[in-house]
């Protein structure tokens, strides 16, 4: 087999591989042993375990990127393309078993860790592209949001990953997609607020609180 050809085999065999048992948990020997070569020949090509998944994440990073922009073909409105969103991110790293990975609960090395945040920094800039291209909102606080929103993707991989069934991940996307597109006022405030001050509703309206005023020493 040519060497380019035997390399890009290589790496498809070590995606799959490092899909199925994590980073920390597969070896060189393992993915040797998957592509019916010895370890020296999977060393011709690779210099070592950090190195080749470094090139792995750059494919599932290509992967990512392919299926980030499937938001902007979603039909229907602000709803729809954020639920959906929500609901890729955790898709795709449930089905690269990259959870642990992309929401930074798998100790690895230093040069992987720097791999995977330029991968989530890459992502944040596509999500703030999405919001510049349907809000009046500056690059500089597109990218802070793109940023935020992919933390908040992030929990909610880790809550959807964790859930007991259907009802309770229901729960969480609808959850989530509320607070991502309303913020607090997405929940309707108590006719009597135990607060000081007012609470605000989504309708610009707001709700006076009950409780006392502590007095400020």
């Amino acid at each position: 087999m040519p060497r380019a050809q035997r390399r890009a085999q290589l790496l498809e065999l070590a995606t799959r591989v490092f899909g199925e048992k994590g980073y920390q948990r597969t070896s060189m020997d393992d993915i040797a042993h998957t592509a019916g070569v010895t370890k020296p020949v999977l060393y011709q090509h690779f210099t070592s375990k950090e190195t080749l998944y470094a090139e792995v994440l750059d494919i599932i990073a290509e992967r990512m990127m392919s299926e980030v922009q499937t938001v902007r073909e979603v039909e229907g409105g602000s709803v729809e393309r954020v639920r959906f969103g929500l609901e890729l991110f955790y898709r795709f790293v449930s089905l690269q078993n990259a959870v642990r990975l992309f929401t930074g609960s798998e100790p690895v090395p230093a040069t992987v860790q720097e791999r995977v945040t330029q991968v989530l920094d890459s992502l944040s800039i596509e999500l703030a592209s999405l919001l510049m291209v349907t809000r009046e909102i500056s690059d500089a606080r597109a990218r802070i949001l793109g940023r935020s929103i992919l933390a908040a993707a992030q929990s909610t991989a880790v809550m959807l990953h964790a859930a007991s069934g259907e009802p309770e991940r229901e729960e969480i996307l609808e959850v989530m997609t509320s607070a991502m597109l309303h913020g607090l006022t997405g929940f309707a405030p108590l006719e009597h607020p135990q607060v000081a001050g007012t609470v605000l509703a989504a309708d610009g309206s707001s709700r006076t609180g009950d409780a006392p005023v502590t007095a400020q020493p």
